[in-house]
Protein backbone atom coordinates (compact mmCIF):
# COMPACT_ATOMS: atom_id res chain seq x y z
CA UNK A 1 0.00 0.00 0.00
CA UNK A 2 2.36 2.09 1.18
CA UNK A 3 4.85 1.58 -2.38
CA UNK A 4 1.39 2.20 -4.24
CA UNK A 5 1.25 5.76 -3.09
CA UNK A 6 4.87 6.19 -3.05
CA UNK A 7 4.35 5.25 -6.94
CA UNK A 8 1.56 7.16 -7.37
CA UNK A 9 3.48 10.33 -5.70
CA UNK A 10 6.21 9.61 -8.39
CA UNK A 11 4.33 9.46 -11.22
CA UNK A 12 2.51 12.68 -10.46
CA UNK A 13 5.99 14.52 -10.09
CA UNK A 14 6.95 13.43 -13.63
CA UNK A 15 3.50 14.33 -15.03
CA UNK A 16 4.22 17.82 -13.45
CA UNK A 17 7.73 18.34 -14.51
CA UNK A 18 7.02 16.83 -18.23
CA UNK A 19 4.00 19.66 -18.10
CA UNK A 20 6.40 22.59 -16.64
CA UNK A 21 9.01 21.97 -19.46
CA UNK A 22 6.18 22.30 -22.05
CA UNK A 23 4.89 25.20 -20.62
CA UNK A 24 8.64 26.78 -20.31
CA UNK A 25 9.24 25.76 -24.47
CA UNK A 26 6.24 27.56 -25.33
CA UNK A 27 7.00 30.28 -23.37
CA UNK A 28 10.03 30.50 -24.78
CA UNK A 29 8.30 30.02 -28.61
CA UNK A 30 6.08 32.97 -27.60
CA UNK A 31 9.06 35.40 -26.56
CA UNK A 32 10.99 34.48 -30.07
CA UNK A 33 8.11 34.79 -32.36
CA UNK A 34 6.69 37.88 -30.58
CA UNK A 35 10.74 39.39 -30.48
CA UNK A 36 10.08 39.34 -34.59
CA UNK A 37 7.50 41.69 -34.35
CA UNK A 38 7.83 44.78 -34.40
CA UNK A 39 9.21 47.42 -31.08
CA UNK A 40 5.99 48.81 -30.25
CA UNK A 41 4.40 45.22 -29.87
CA UNK A 42 7.32 43.39 -28.45
CA UNK A 43 8.12 46.01 -25.84
CA UNK A 44 4.44 45.90 -24.74
CA UNK A 45 4.33 42.28 -24.27
CA UNK A 46 7.69 41.33 -22.49
CA UNK A 47 6.33 43.03 -19.42
CA UNK A 48 3.35 41.14 -20.06
CA UNK A 49 3.75 37.10 -18.58
CA UNK A 50 3.99 34.78 -21.46
CA UNK A 51 0.11 33.28 -21.09
CA UNK A 52 -1.48 36.69 -21.32
CA UNK A 53 -0.97 38.77 -24.93
CA UNK A 54 -3.92 41.04 -25.39
CA UNK A 55 -4.48 41.01 -29.23
CA UNK A 56 -5.17 37.30 -29.38
CA UNK A 57 -7.30 37.48 -26.04
CA UNK A 58 -10.17 40.31 -25.03
CA UNK A 59 -11.81 39.72 -22.73
CA UNK A 60 -14.41 42.24 -23.18
CA UNK A 61 -15.66 40.33 -25.92
CA UNK A 62 -17.23 38.06 -23.33
CA UNK A 63 -20.13 40.93 -22.65
CA UNK A 64 -22.89 41.45 -25.03
CA UNK A 65 -23.51 44.69 -25.67
CA UNK A 66 -26.69 46.77 -27.25
CA UNK A 67 -29.26 44.34 -26.24
CA UNK A 68 -31.45 46.79 -24.76
CA UNK A 69 -35.43 46.11 -25.04
CA UNK A 70 -37.68 48.20 -27.21
CA UNK A 71 -38.53 50.29 -23.94
CA UNK A 72 -34.65 50.61 -22.86
CA UNK A 73 -33.69 52.18 -26.90
CA UNK A 74 -36.90 54.49 -26.90
CA UNK A 75 -36.27 56.09 -23.04
CA UNK A 76 -32.39 56.37 -24.04
CA UNK A 77 -33.12 58.31 -27.50
CA UNK A 78 -36.34 60.65 -27.50
CA UNK A 79 -35.47 61.79 -30.83
CA UNK A 80 -35.84 58.93 -31.92
CA UNK A 81 -39.10 57.99 -30.35
CA UNK A 82 -40.57 61.27 -31.35
CA UNK A 83 -39.66 60.98 -35.03
CA UNK A 84 -40.81 57.13 -34.94
CA UNK A 85 -44.43 57.86 -33.44
CA UNK A 86 -44.87 60.53 -35.90
CA UNK A 87 -43.82 58.83 -38.72
CA UNK A 88 -46.00 55.92 -37.53
CA UNK A 89 -48.68 57.64 -36.70
CA UNK A 90 -48.65 59.41 -40.17
CA UNK A 91 -48.93 56.05 -41.64
CA UNK A 92 -51.67 54.66 -39.93
CA UNK A 93 -50.02 51.79 -37.97
CA UNK A 94 -50.10 53.94 -34.91
CA UNK A 95 -53.46 55.03 -33.63
CA UNK A 96 -52.84 58.99 -32.72
CA UNK A 97 -53.67 58.59 -29.42
CA UNK A 98 -51.08 55.76 -28.86
CA UNK A 99 -47.72 55.80 -26.97
CA UNK A 100 -44.74 54.22 -28.31
CA UNK A 101 -43.27 52.95 -25.27
CA UNK A 102 -46.39 51.89 -23.86
CA UNK A 103 -47.52 49.82 -26.80
CA UNK A 104 -43.45 48.37 -27.23
CA UNK A 105 -43.48 47.53 -23.56
CA UNK A 106 -42.76 43.67 -23.00
CA UNK A 107 -40.99 43.50 -26.60
CA UNK A 108 -37.56 42.79 -26.49
CA UNK A 109 -35.97 44.86 -30.10
CA UNK A 110 -37.53 47.59 -31.60
CA UNK A 111 -37.55 46.07 -34.68
CA UNK A 112 -40.00 43.36 -32.97
CA UNK A 113 -42.16 45.66 -31.76
CA UNK A 114 -42.85 48.12 -34.98
CA UNK A 115 -43.28 44.83 -36.93
CA UNK A 116 -45.40 43.38 -35.01
CA UNK A 117 -47.62 46.77 -35.29
CA UNK A 118 -46.80 46.90 -38.93
CA UNK A 119 -48.33 42.80 -39.25
CA UNK A 120 -51.38 43.75 -37.20
CA UNK A 121 -52.19 46.24 -39.50
CA UNK A 122 -51.26 44.43 -43.11
CA UNK A 123 -52.75 41.12 -41.38
CA UNK A 124 -56.44 42.71 -39.81
CA UNK A 125 -55.49 41.11 -36.62
CA UNK A 126 -55.61 42.47 -33.22
CA UNK A 127 -52.20 43.84 -32.16
CA UNK A 128 -53.03 42.78 -28.36
CA UNK A 129 -53.09 39.44 -29.62
CA UNK A 130 -50.26 39.48 -31.65
CA UNK A 131 -48.28 41.28 -29.05
CA UNK A 132 -49.45 38.67 -26.66
CA UNK A 133 -47.78 35.44 -29.02
CA UNK A 134 -45.16 37.16 -30.07
CA UNK A 135 -43.85 38.43 -26.08
CA UNK A 136 -45.59 35.41 -24.66
CA UNK A 137 -46.97 38.06 -21.84
CA UNK A 138 -50.93 38.19 -21.29
CA UNK A 139 -51.34 42.24 -22.22
CA UNK A 140 -54.37 43.16 -19.93
CA UNK A 141 -56.35 44.46 -23.32
CA UNK A 142 -56.37 41.05 -24.93
CA UNK A 143 -59.77 40.15 -26.01
CA UNK A 144 -61.31 36.83 -25.32
CA UNK A 145 -61.28 35.90 -28.89
CA UNK A 146 -57.50 35.85 -29.08
CA UNK A 147 -55.55 32.30 -29.17
CA UNK A 148 -52.86 32.75 -26.92
CA UNK A 149 -49.11 30.68 -27.17
CA UNK A 150 -50.41 26.60 -26.06
CA UNK A 151 -47.01 26.75 -23.91
CA UNK A 152 -47.03 30.03 -22.38
CA UNK A 153 -43.89 31.02 -24.32
CA UNK A 154 -42.92 33.57 -26.87
CA UNK A 155 -43.37 32.81 -30.42
CA UNK A 156 -42.54 33.79 -33.66
CA UNK A 157 -44.13 37.02 -35.73
CA UNK A 158 -44.63 34.18 -38.46
CA UNK A 159 -46.63 31.27 -36.48
CA UNK A 160 -48.26 34.08 -34.82
CA UNK A 161 -49.83 35.05 -37.92
CA UNK A 162 -50.20 31.57 -38.84
CA UNK A 163 -52.41 30.94 -35.68
CA UNK A 164 -54.55 34.33 -35.70
CA UNK A 165 -54.77 34.15 -39.76
CA UNK A 166 -55.16 30.52 -40.99
CA UNK A 167 -54.79 30.98 -44.80
CA UNK A 168 -52.44 33.84 -45.05
CA UNK A 169 -48.96 33.87 -46.18
CA UNK A 170 -47.56 34.20 -42.79
CA UNK A 171 -43.76 33.79 -43.77
CA UNK A 172 -44.53 36.81 -46.70
CA UNK A 173 -46.19 38.92 -43.63
CA UNK A 174 -43.60 38.50 -41.52
CA UNK A 175 -40.58 38.97 -43.52
CA UNK A 176 -42.69 41.96 -45.00
CA UNK A 177 -43.44 43.87 -41.54
CA UNK A 178 -39.57 43.09 -40.47
CA UNK A 179 -38.44 44.82 -43.54
CA UNK A 180 -40.80 47.54 -43.17
CA UNK A 181 -39.68 48.06 -39.59
CA UNK A 182 -36.42 48.27 -40.20
CA UNK A 183 -36.71 51.06 -43.27
CA UNK A 184 -39.00 53.19 -40.62
CA UNK A 185 -36.37 53.09 -37.83
CA UNK A 186 -33.56 53.67 -40.44
CA UNK A 187 -35.72 56.82 -41.39
CA UNK A 188 -36.56 57.68 -38.08
CA UNK A 189 -33.06 57.79 -36.79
Amino acid sequence: MLLASKAARAVAFWIFLFSFSALAQNSQDDKQSSSSRSSSSSSSSSSNPAWYNPSRYNPAKLFKRGAKSANDQLVSNEELEQKLTGQLQAHGVLPKNANLQDVCSNFKTLVGCISTLRASRNVNVDFSCLKWDVTGIKPSSVPDSCAGPSDGKAMSLQNSIELLKPGTDAKGEAANAARNAEHDIKDAS
